[in-house]
């Protein structure tokens, strides 16, 4: 059984898997290949293969990017590339610095445009975009919100909607280029996933646009897509040449992880062996 969407704590404030706990967790699961796939880091990769050797379950390098397409924003999983790759390090460093430049801008004229943003100050670190736009719902009226949206949610839908440069993520066709250029893939994460207007289930034209700017493969095996979902995306893999993925996207030890048939994925094919190889190469003191 695999599960290749797993987050430590390298993931910053949102995941508390750390290295030694998830691989000793994983095997006695029956696990025998994960991937840590944290936002924007890769800085727990090498622990965990240390702690995978250790407990006989292999890990894939993996790193989940925040990034946009088509006006919506998306997760591009990379899996396959060496943890210390300076272009992938540039990448995350980019993303970070992005958001955190934009939040603080946005910080900055929210006020200017009659909006109050209580309770960012207690954090405790930099707001990023998610916490502004959860703030600016939480303490607003905003136009459009309809019942059960949440703040986050609500938040998101307008600075996308109604400020279209409040935030700039990298494009989804930018990590595919970052990807391809180490050797490894980008997959679409949970493209079921509803999170609102600014995050909806990817359609056929959503697949195929990404397709065709060099998408991989997308994450058809993931908790909360339907059986009419999985059915779905696996037949848009097949029709677009795309790889076959999956994972439990579970970010604390009491979220299980998932246990998924190698044989309904296509990615390993692609990218166990030779990802292993080349970080155990680069990274021999994993084992």
């Amino acid at each position: 059984m695999i599960d290749l969407h797993i987050h430590t704590t390298a993931t910053p404030l949102h995941a508390s898997w750390t290295p030694e706990l998830l691989a000793a967790t994983a095997a006695a699961h029956g696990l025998t290949v994960i991937a840590a796939t944290d936002h924007n880091t890769t800085a727990s990769v090498v622990a965990l293969m240390a702690a995978g050797a250790r407990h006989g379950v292999q890990v894939l390098s993996g790193v989940e990017i925040d990034s946009a397409f088509g006006g919506k924003l998306w997760h591009t999983l990379v899996y396959g590339a060496d943890p210390a790759a300076p272009a992938l390090l540039a990448l995350c460093a980019a993303v970070s610095e992005c958001n955190t430049a934009d939040a603080r801008r946005l910080i900055a004229d929210l006020p200017t445009r009659g909006f109050q943003l209580a309770g960012l100050g207690t954090l405790g670190h930099p707001p990023n975009v998610a916490e502004v736009a959860t703030a600016l719902a939480h303490g607003n009226p905003l136009p459009g919100r309809v019942p059960g949206e949440g703040d986050e949610e609500a938040g998101m839908r307008y600075l996308l909607t109604e400020l279209r440069d409040a935030y700039r993520p990298v494009g989804v066709d930018e990590v595919i280029a970052v990807a391809h250029g180490l050797g490894a893939v980008a997959v679409l994460a949970h493209p079921g996933r509803s999170k609102g207007v600014y995050a909806v289930p990817a359609d056929e034209d959503t697949i195929a646009a990404m397709a065709a700017a060099g998408l991989d493969g997308i994450e058809v095996y993931y908790p909360t897509h339907s059986a009419e979902q999985v059915a779905g995306y696996a037949t848009l893999a097949a029709r677009y040449g795309l790889l076959v993925s999956g994972g439990s996207d579970s970010h604390h030890p009491h979220q299980a992880l998932a246990a998924i048939d190698p044989r309904l994925v296509t990615i390993l094919a692609k990218v166990s062996a030779t990802a292993f190889q080349a970080s155990v190469r680069t990274h021999p003191q994993a084992l």
